[in-house]
């Protein structure tokens, strides 16, 4: 495999934290040859792409994306949102980033067995502060996600208000109908198609409202659903 020449901020990035092509291939479930064809500028490095490498390591997306590697790579919103200061990106971020990502506060047997081993290697502090440094972050993006979503439906919300009697009523419809459907299956994520419409509210609770809607359509023989979302990985 051709030795990367460092043209690009993707082979910056990777010299900097000491990982392979095929490593950082793994990290971000890619293949080492678009890794390589990436630094070697054959390959254009795609937004999707870049924020995949950045969630992956805590570098910024931004910097990642421009792809200039005549400048230092600088540190991502987590990294500065967990303390770090903002500026230049270094191995120790990486290492701490991976750190924070891999420490699992959902799953009671992972919590306690990160806490057992860290005594017993005498880091309970460290991990002690890690775990209230995610715990931190996590309540940040709660707040940040809401208030994105939040934004998104008031968006989505003119496009359909502006284009309801318009020439660009069914069209508008139609692209955005794709795009959910398409979306829907990257993440592999169900669309139930409710009969009755459901309000924006009513999302709160979606199980709910979509047996609600069922019913109110079937004579209250609501299909069986899973009400439970599952969390994901990581």
């Amino acid at each position: 495999m051709q030795r990367s020449p460092l043209l690009h901020s993707l082979a910056i990035l990777r010299k900097i934290i000491g990982l392979t092509q095929q490593e950082m291939g793994d990290l971000v479930n890619r293949a080492a040859r678009t890794i390589q064809s990436i630094e070697l500028n054959k390959l254009p490095l795609t937004e999707e792409l870049a924020l995949r490498i950045a969630e992956a390591t805590g570098v910024d997306e931004a910097w990642l994306f421009a792809g200039d590697p005549t400048k230092p790579p600088q540190k991502g919103v987590t990294l500065v949102n967990a303390g770090k200061g903002d500026g230049e990106y270094t191995k120790a971020d990486y290492e701490f980033y991976r750190a924070l990502v891999e420490t699992k506060l959902w799953d009671k047997n992972a919590f306690e067995a990160t806490l057992k081993k860290a005594k017993a290697e005498g880091k309970q502090a460290e991990v002690v502060e890690l775990i209230e440094t995610k715990m931190d972050l996590m309540e940040r993006q709660t707040w940040f996600v809401e208030n994105a979503d939040k934004q998104l439906i008031t968006e989505l919300q003119l496009i359909l208000i502006q284009t309801s009697l318009n020439d660009n009523m069914r069209l508008a419809r139609w692209r955005i109908r794709r795009f959910l459907d398409d979306l829907a299956k990257e993440f592999s994520i169900e669309i139930p198609k409710l009969k009755t419409p459901v309000g924006i509210n009513d999302f709160a609770n979606f199980p709910q409202a979509f047996r609600q809607s069922e019913e109110a359509t079937t004579g209250g023989q609501a299909p069986v659903t899973n009400p439970e979302p599952q969390l994901p990985p990581g």
